[in-house]
């Protein structure tokens, strides 16, 4: 009996401590946000988690979301990445013309040393097929102060 005990005490602590981990990261992951001037309307939470491997870097949608990034996604090859969304407003994205909401999603990439980065696109009321922007708004070009085919070249030669 004394043994059931202290195994049931040992599993709710571990219980206790992923949960307040899990909190914990979900509070950074929404300060960040509020951080970048951006009023919170929804919190949809984790939306996507996986394993990158290299080869992911040459797969949409993977492509499409590490392109924004300011870091070099190989840091971050065999670890795991959350992917939390967020509907907001006071994004420069707010006032694209096509997005009839006047709100914007975002996406905040982490992994289990902190925050990665993200990227954001319009609210549509039809599911969109673009290329995602910066969190910031910025386009693939403005962000990288390229056109897409010299970008794409560069990146197939980097993560091939």
């Amino acid at each position: 009996m004394n043994q059931r005990m202290c195994i049931l005490l040992l599993l709710l602590l571990l219980i206790g401590c992923s949960t307040s981990k899990i909190i914990e990261n979900d509070l950074m992951v929404e300060q960040y946000v509020l951080d970048r001037g951006y009023t919170i309307v929804q919190n949809e939470g984790i939306v996507h988690e996986y394993i990158l491997d290299k080869k992911q870097l040459m797969e949409m949608p993977y492509v499409q979301y590490w392109s924004v990034q300011d870091v070099d996604p190989l840091m971050y090859v065999d670890e795991k990445i959350s992917t939390s969304k967020f509907t907001v407003s006071g994004h420069p994205l707010d006032d694209n013309s096509k997005n009839e909401n006047q709100q914007t999603n975002v996406y905040i990439m982490s992994s289990a040393t902190g925050i990665i980065g993200g990227y954001s696109s319009p609210t549509h009321s039809e599911m969109n097929d673009g290329w995602v922007c910066t969190i910031d708004g910025q386009t693939l070009e403005q962000h990288t102060g390229i056109s897409y085919s010299a970008w794409l070249e560069q990146w197939q030669d980097k993560y091939k």
